[in-house]
């Protein structure tokens, strides 16, 4: 194709919105492409392109390389998340607001790397690893000198995980041995059990030494029974840790803030949200937000307040936007882009594995949902998406009817069900109680509207992410559907919860 090309495009902006727009020229590159979109239509957000490709029957294809664009066509319009200010911004402010609020700013890393010990041990080392490589001889390490590499190896550990699991404790072990051999241990068949139990009790006599300096994420577990305290809890017992793959639980207040300070940031954000929508100022909002982050935490973790409560000292947390930065601070993940990357990635095998099973009242009722996705535009993500989703209850054998509900008239629907996606729509049966088509969805916590959406997809993400920035357990009958997207669709996974046989197996097939 010619660089000169006149561009025609119907561009999809939403379910609802598409603008005519007519480019003498065509761009050079996809970014270039959007650039022009962004200055043509005044989009203030980031996102990527999809485009009907002829190729395909017309079905909506990621762009990748402009020359694919034919010269009329239909593009559609991926939102990744709103901005986040702590994160774009060059304001050196906003940027100590975001590493000041955080104890960790990564996950636990594919390759650990193993730290330097002190110039000692480093020596030793050295020479021993010469001395391994050489003649195959191990090291005897001093008393001191095990102590030293087991306190640096600790502390290491501490920078991604205060509670490792034991595949943690393992992958750290044998890192250990891989880069100074000369540590294997003798008459073990990994060469690193030893390390392994070593590094166990070094890091339960770490997180006690970290606790008594009041490091939040470990003295939270503070008082519990032994020998000074034989009247406390047992010391198992409701331990306060990451059970769903967050990195910051219960970070330390930013350096230079007090409770009574922070409570003061809070209460000004309160006032902002007595005004206006155009009138509050969002940055001072999502700084606020942002420097607090430890505060929220500390009391959401300790003190389980109910919703009502939480939406009159936090509003901002029942803010699309904000609710997507929290969930980022939990666990550095970008929620909405990262649930819909998986999401169309697995959607084309989950709705094949749907069509298999035919029998039994599984089977009709799965028929109905697939029915439903029939008579929907092939070309719309949106129904692909839905009925991916809409299925995966009933393939995991768990009720969905008290999470998921329909009605025609929204006040007759939210009178139960602590955690509920209510969508109201026009018709009376809609399979599995999620529809490819609603007025709006309403998310429900503890029987009350906390939020709404018009896409049903949509308010499932944004339900997702109000379980994690409110601490929330998953609804009991639908815990398999929660735990696919945590572990599978975002890989959440903090490796030490055994998942569900029905859920492994769909995560082999996957």
């Amino acid at each position: 194709m010619e660089a000169t090309d006149v561009l025609r495009l119907r561009v999809i902006l939403d379910d609802i919105n598409a603008e005519r727009l007519i480019l003498p020229s065509r761009p050079e590159t996809v970014n270039a492409l959007i650039i022009e979109i962004k200055n043509k239509l005044n989009l203030a957000y980031d996102f990527r392109l999809q485009f009907q490709d002829p190729e395909f029957d017309n079905a909506l294809c990621n762009l990748g390389n402009i020359e694919d664009l034919p010269s009329k066509a239909t593009i559609k319009i991926v939102r990744y998340l709103e901005p986040d200010l702590s994160s774009t911004s060059t304001d050196d402010t906003l940027l100590s607001d975001n590493t000041d609020s955080l104890d960790r700013l990564c996950r636990w890393p594919e390759i650990f790397v193993i730290p330097t010990f002190s110039y000692e041990v480093e020596h030793a080392l050295r020479e021993g690893n010469y001395a391994f490589v050489k003649e195959g001889k191990t090291l005897n390490l001093t008393r001191d000198q095990k102590h030293n590499i087991l306190d640096g190896m600790a502390a290491e550990i501490y920078k991604h995980k205060a509670y490792p699991s034991t595949k943690n404790i393992l992958m750290a072990a044998e890192a250990l041995v891989r880069k100074h051999p000369c540590l294997k241990e003798k008459g073990s068949g990994t060469g690193y059990e030893g390390w392994k139990n070593s590094l166990r009790f070094k890091m339960g006599n770490y997180r006690t030494k970290l606790s008594r300096a009041g490091i939040k994420d470990v003295a939270v577990n503070a008082g519990k029974r032994s020998r000074t305290n034989p009247e406390g809890a047992a010391s198992r017992a409701k331990i306060k840790r990451p059970r769903r793959g967050e990195i910051n639980f219960m970070p330390n207040y930013p350096q230079g803030e007090t409770k009574d300070t922070l409570e003061n940031l809070r209460l000004e954000m309160v006032e902002q949200f007595k005004k206006t929508v155009t009138d509050r100022d969002m940055i001072i909002i999502h700084q606020h937000m942002q420097r607090t982050f430890a505060l929220r935490r500390e009391e959401i973790v300790n003190s389980a307040p109910p919703i009502a409560e939480l939406k009159d000292r936090w509003p901002a947390l029942f803010c699309e936007a904000q609710l997507y930065s929290e969930f980022h601070r939990i666990t550095n993940q970008n929620l909405p882009y990262s649930f819909y990357a998986a999401l169309d990635k697995y959607t084309p095998q989950l709705l094949r594995l749907y069509k298999k099973r035919k029998t039994g009242s599984f089977g009709e009722k799965m028929e109905d949902i697939l029915r439903a996705y029939e008579e929907q535009d092939k070309n719309n993500i949106t129904a692909a998406r839905t009925a991916a989703l809409a299925g995966l209850p009933l393939y995991l054998k768990e009720d969905s009817s008290e999470v998921f509900k329909t009605c025609k008239d929204e006040l007759e629907s939210i009178q139960d069900g602590a955690v509920a996606l209510v969508a109201v729509v026009n018709e009376e049966d809609v399979p599995a109680g999620v529809p490819f088509e609603s007025h709006h969805v309403s998310i429900v916590l503890e029987d009350q509207v906390v939020m709404s959406h018009r896409s049903w997809t949509d308010s499932l993400v944004i339900l997702f992410g109000m379980i994690y920035a409110l601490h929330l357990s998953y609804p009991e009958k639908l815990s398999g559907f929660f735990e696919f997207i945590q572990v599978i669709l975002l890989n959440l996974d903090d490796g030490r919860k055994q998942l569900k046989p029905k859920l492994q197996a769909l995560r082999n097939e996957l």
